[in-house]
């Protein structure tokens, strides 16, 4: 029986993970998170309540328990992640940490992504340039005191709640708002001409991947990014977006930098790293998990998303103020591409 603490397991990608994990009779599975999201722990996981940045309350709530494998969800510079590991070390074997597929610095247009040919070195936005320092904290820790961990590095991943679009509001709390603007006819604002390809992966499917590398010491000390291999432009993810809603999307085009004038400095720093390519290649975490395949494309994830949302309108949350931004800046600016 492997035993697994998962430090959130109620997000975007690690709700899926967590139902499945829990399903699995080798795996005895808790969770530890602030208990926001009781809706999202699945049967027979054990919920544990508390916050990570809480060191001392977190070591009282899981005193004397030891676990095969920790998952940190939740660690998003290397603050964050030192405390997580104070809290853990010494009753860990595996420490799988998620990290992102925004680590990467491609050298051209036409580069497939891989964890070997590809660096991890993209220093332009701050969130991928913190999760690399993260990276080599874990190397460091590996070094000093024998921690056996693994990088899992997701791109876009979503799920029932996440409808996916790169100028958006919090994709957790108010993604309807992007559906929302589609169904009243309003324009979504597109950084750039809205070409540059992504890889989408579906959240049930990424957790495939991921449940395999629990307890694999094959993964020991390495990293593997988890993705499909369906590869869109933006703007055609717009539009399939639409045409699960049955309606037209409409598109504001407008320079990824005027863009993060506008919205804030992460917001221009994320966007421009959107501006290019990023088409992955996950042959890798398949050789170690060889049951990881991906059978829901995006046209049919896209559409279980509007279903839940219409089987739960509880979750249509609006983000008033960034709808209302959205109409200030498509005002402001038009079709701006090209300047």
């Amino acid at each position: 029986m492997l035993k697994a603490l998962f430090i959130g397991g109620t997000g975007c990608i690690s709700s899926e993970i967590s139902a499945l994990a829990a399903q699995r009779s080798d795996i005895e599975l808790y969770l530890l998170n602030r208990g926001n999201r009781p809706k999202f722990i699945p049967p027979g996981a054990h919920s544990i309540q508390g916050d990570i940045s809480k060191p001392e309350e977190v070591k009282e709530r899981i005193r004397g328990m030891n676990f095969d494998v920790v998952a940190d969800f939740l660690s998003y510079g290397v603050d964050q992640l030192d405390r997580t590991l104070d809290i853990v070390r010494g009753h860990v074997k595996q420490f799988i940490f998620i990290s992102s597929a925004a680590v990467y610095r491609t050298q051209s247009e036409s580069e497939i992504i891989t964890e070997a040919r590809t660096m991890a070195g993209n220093t332009v936005w701050s969130y991928g340039r913190n999760k690399i320092l993260c990276e080599m904290r874990l190397r460091d820790e590996r070094e000093k005191n024998g921690l056996d961990y693994t990088v899992v590095r997701p791109a876009f991943t979503y799920n029932n709640l996440r409808i996916f679009h790169p100028v958006g509001p919090g994709h957790q709390e108010y993604s309807w708002t992007i559906a929302h603007r589609i169904l009243q006819g309003k324009p979504l604002l597109m950084h750039d001409d809205g070409n540059a390809l992504c890889t989408l992966t579906y959240a049930a499917d990424f957790a495939k991947a991921f449940v395999g590398l629990m307890g694999n010491p094959r993964a020991f000390g390495d990293a593997f990014h988890i993705t499909s291999d369906e590869y869109f432009t933006y703007n055609r993810v717009a539009e399939m977006i639409g045409e699960a809603l049955g309606v037209q999307t409409k598109l504001c085009h407008i320079p990824a930098h005027i863009l993060g004038f506008e919205l804030g400095g992460d917001f221009g720093e994320k966007l421009i790293h959107f501006s290019k390519n990023g088409a992955l290649d996950s042959r890798k975490v398949r050789t170690l998990v060889p049951e990881f395949v991906c059978t829901t494309s995006f046209a049919q994830g896209i559409r279980k998303c509007i279903q839940f949302y219409n089987q739960n309108p509880e979750f249509k949350v609006v983000n008033q103020d960034w709808d209302k931004t959205m109409d200030r800046l498509a005002a402001k600016y038009g079709d701006a591409w090209p300047l």
